[in-house]
């Protein structure tokens, strides 16, 4: 008996794509192509008090996240013990200009920026704040989902 292959599968993330003679491709568990974004998030300090404006963003792997300094001096510190197990050396390896684990560089120029890409991070929560308003209040997060 002999048997004969009228198609191809292709390997794709999540699916399988079957395609034979005179048949229409169908796909299969397969989630639409995620592009890489940058969502801004606003530092700002003025009579309403100290804050990131979201508060709480959510992004994929991969998107960055930039922080721009609207009013005020601000930072962004990530907690060690509020992010994925493991993903401290990464995660410090991403932010620029560090002044210490997890620590950004103080802004107090209006629109300076601070950007870091979660490429190649875990998904998960990770829980950051300013340090010199913490005690005011000043505390956000960025959920990253696969």
């Amino acid at each position: 008996m002999t048997h004969r292959w009228n198609g191809a599968v292709f390997g794709m993330t999540g699916a399988i794509l079957l395609l034979g003679a005179g048949t229409r491709a169908v796909v299969m568990g397969a989630r639409p192509a995620h592009r890489t974004q940058t969502v801004n998030v606003q530092m700002i300090g003025d009579e309403k008090g100290n804050r990131f404006v979201p508060a709480n963003i959510t992004i994929h792997v991969g998107d960055v996240v930039t922080w721009t300094n609207i009013s005020g001096a601000h930072n962004v510190v990530f907690w060690a013990d509020s992010i994925p197990a493991g993903t401290q050396t990464s995660l410090q390896g991403k932010m620029s200009a560090t002044m210490g684990p997890l620590t950004g560089p103080l802004f107090a120029a209006p629109n300076a920026t601070y950007t870091v890409s979660f490429a190649g991070l875990k998904p998960g929560t990770y829980k950051y704040y300013c340090l010199p308003h913490l005690a005011l209040g000043m505390r956000a997060q960025v959920v990253v989902q696969p």
